[in-house]
């Protein structure tokens, strides 16, 4: 009896430290190439992806009904992008959240990743804002004011900079501008690899978008033109596609987030648990 006990002991053991060197040697843990990000990314969505479709769902609903409802008014549709500024806001900050805790505890837990995100809301809602209108602005003097459009195109690839500031602000804690400059840090001499990376993702998060809102889509040609249950399936459409690629849009900041800070600094497990744990 005694032996049995000793050797269920030293297997739990065994089984832990397999699972803290599992932990070490995570992919987020090493320097990666761009389709090794860009697998890590949709490996950790596919390992949660009912998790992650739940929150996604849930909060999204919402931005469904009102839009059903504003008829294509100006003054809906400001509020609309508002409401949804403000629920995107709360699953950024979880979804990034889930990142790393993923990393650790090898699943995600929707409750602790809603508290993160709740807990530095205002910051990450200021960066979030920030972001939108450098670029509302950017790409309305690019589409007015021809002239000016190498000057646009030059300030957009300029953005690229602040690719990590939301990450940063849920990790690090940071306000808005400290995130700002840290991102910056954090991109600087890695600019080419951040932007090749985006490049990669975003080719793979359209054909996501594409592939589920392109059924609804064309089973919407079979109603009859004009008709109110055609609008509705396509805005389904939209709204399944949006469920989709949102959650690996802020995955993948992540990754490259820690990638950055890995090829940057002295970063280990160690940091990565505490900055999960405090």
């Amino acid at each position: 009896m005694d032996a049995d006990l000793r050797r269920g002991v030293e297997f739990s053991k065994l089984s832990i430290m397999q699972t803290i060197m599992d932990d070490r040697n995570s992919p987020i843990l090493r320097e990666q190439d761009l389709r090794g990000i860009t697998a890590q990314v949709f490996s950790i969505y596919r390992n949660n992806l009912i998790q992650f479709l739940i929150l996604t769902v849930t909060a999204m609903l919402p931005v469904l009904l009102i839009s059903y409802f504003i008829s294509g008014s100006v003054t809906g549709l400001v509020l609309l992008s508002f409401i949804e500024i403000l629920i995107v806001t709360t699953l950024a900050g979880a979804f990034i959240y889930s990142v790393p805790y993923y990393c650790i505890n090898r699943t995600v837990n929707l409750r602790e990743s809603l508290k993160a995100s709740q807990a530095v809301y205002f910051k990450l809602l200021g960066v979030t804002l920030g972001l939108q209108i450098i670029l509302a602005i950017l790409m309305t003097f690019g589409v007015v004011l021809p002239l000016l459009i190498f000057p646009f195109i030059g300030a957009l690839l300029y953005m690229i900079y602040f690719m990590v500031s939301q990450p940063v602000v849920v990790i690090e804690r940071l306000k808005p501008v400290d995130a700002f400059k840290r991102s910056l840090n954090l991109v600087r001499g890695h600019w080419w690899r951040v932007f090749g990376a985006t490049a990669i993702f975003i080719l793979c998060a359209i054909g996501t978008f594409v592939l589920s809102w392109l059924p609804f889509y064309l089973f919407s040609l079979v109603l009859s033109e004009g008709s109110e249950l055609r609008g509705i399936i396509q805005q389904i459409g939209v709204y399944v596609g949006g469920t989709l690629t949102i959650p690996p849009i802020y995955i993948f900041l992540t990754v490259i987030y820690y990638d950055l800070r890995y090829r940057k600094e002295d970063f280990s497990f160690e940091r990565l648990s505490d900055e999960i744990i405090h």
